[in-house]
């Protein structure tokens, strides 16, 4: 079972080389390798409660029965704000406050629901795209020799004119899917704050903070968060009726994967917050600049830019550009190269009466020909009577 649940998710975040991409990098790191980790931590955690005791607690001095083990990991355990080691010491409810923790028992829960809210955008995405990509290329971007290249290609070009101007719901739906990964990381962020008693925003700052400090002075706040010994409270009626109190003493040793895990999270967090801002910001830059969209074009396809193309791009709409990028995503630059030369002609052929608009080219004085017989019949003169 275990070699099973490992493959599967090899078979999630693994490099497919013939596999046709309609999405970026950054949308991968959430849908691929946070999907990924998100489930490997969630089975680790399930595993230890297999492996070992999850909790194991002491009434006194002596080992408590399995009835008040399993009652206080089904219901929660607690530390109170007194001076006795670690939040353990006798507790007064005047003068004592309890902090309870009852999320262990929901941590696997939670990450696997984590991993289903990472893979919502992808799944979304899926879904409008509709392997169009996949189709157009019809296995063009798997083979390096295809005799039938040719073929394709100009069925590629043959679509892109049939469709032109009609793509728009392509390119509004990949930059919805995009920005639902940002919109998720930071709610995911704020839900695990929640669920972690509002101990998760900062937690990364505070263990950064300690970095380097006495272990027997300060306080650490992995613990502080995720305690490795707490208290729990065990009622019950003796033998007489009378209500029997047991103060017990619980080690949680599940936390200290807890910790690992959820300190991880929030660095890897950040950096994706970080990551997929800065993706929408290039989105943007990408629609508000033709000259920008030329450039990525002729990147991919390893050219120069040449004016007519540079003229293609400029009348083509976000829509198509979107399409013709994901296409020469998965294409090698020879071929994509034929595209964008097809793609040319069709924009020269469905915009005909398009004004020539200015190109970002520098532009450089041009001699006028016909003029300059008469410059030279105008200047013999003068040389005469010098």
């Amino acid at each position: 079972m275990v070699l099973a649940v490992v493959s599967a998710l090899i078979g999630v975040v693994k490099v497919r080389y013939s596999h046709t991409f309609v999405d970026s990098w950054p949308f991968r790191l959430h849908y691929q390798w946070t999907t990924a980790f998100c489930l490997l931590a969630g089975v680790i955690i399930m595993a230890t409660d297999f492996v070992g005791d999850p909790m194991q607690c002491m009434v006194g001095v002596a080992d408590a029965p399995n009835p008040i083990n399993t009652y206080c990991w089904i219901t929660s355990t607690f530390t109170i704000d007194s001076p006795g080691p670690d939040g353990l010491g006798i507790q007064f409810s005047k003068t004592h406050e309890k902090t309870v923790y009852a999320y262990y028992q929901w941590v696997p829960a939670v990450l696997f629901l984590q991993a289903c809210l990472f893979y919502l955008p992808h799944f979304i995405w899926k879904s409008l795209e509709g392997k169009k990509v996949d189709l157009l290329l019809q296995d063009l971007n798997k083979s390096l020799f295809d005799n039938e290249a040719d073929k394709k290609k100009e069925n590629v070009v043959k679509y892109l004119k049939e469709s032109w101007g009609m793509n728009i719901k392509y390119s509004v739906g990949y930059v919805v899917c995009e920005s639902l990964n940002l919109v998720n990381v930071v709610g995911q962020m704020f839900l695990l704050d929640r669920f972690l008693g509002g101990l998760f925003m900062d937690y990364g700052t505070r263990v950064l903070s300690v970095v380097g400090q006495d272990d027997n002075t300060r306080t650490d706040p992995m613990i502080e968060m995720f305690p490795r010994r707490a208290k729990c409270t065990f009622r019950m009626y003796g033998a007489s009726g009378t209500m029997e109190v047991h103060d017990a003493q619980c080690v949680l040793p599940q936390n200290i994967i807890n910790e690992k895990v959820f300190i991880f999270m929030w660095f890897w967090f950040i950096i994706l917050a970080i990551v997929s801002s800065l993706q929408l910001v290039w989105f943007m830059a990408l629609f508000s600049s033709s000259h920008l969209r030329l450039r990525l074009l002729c990147h991919r396809a390893k050219m120069a830019a040449p004016l007519r193309l540079e003229q293609a791009i400029r009348h083509m709409q976000l829509g198509d550009y979107c399409l013709l990028d994901s296409i020469g995503r998965n294409l090698d630059p020879v071929n994509f190269r034929d595209i964008l030369e097809g793609v040319t002609k069709v924009a020269e052929e469905v915009t005909p009466s398009a004004p020539p608009i200015g190109t970002y080219r520098p532009m450089y004085p041009t001699l006028n020909m016909e003029t300059l017989p008469r410059k030279r019949h105008i200047d013999e003169p003068d040389a005469i009577i010098q």
